[in-house]
């Protein structure tokens, strides 16, 4: 299971993300990216599954990000 992290901007704002680290700790990393919904639960599972086959995974709330949704 990952961590809700936050990533700071370079101009002081901050996106959601979503981490999962690998047991091993020199483990290759994925960016995960997510479809037109945002951060959502299927995107946090698939970043898990990275994880349970030895990936770290990150998946950056792009959506958020960009201001096209407000919450």
């Amino acid at each position: 299971m990952g961590t809700e992290i936050f990533i700071r901007h370079p101009d002081g704002t901050d996106t959601r993300g979503y981490l999962t680290l690998a047991a091993r700790g020199d483990a290759p990393g994925v960016v995960v990216i997510q479809e037109w919904w945002g951060l959502q639960d299927q995107v946090k599972g698939l970043c898990d599954r990275f994880a349970a086959a030895g990936f770290s995974a990150l998946a950056p709330d792009l959506i958020m990000a960009s201001g096209a949704l407000s919450r």
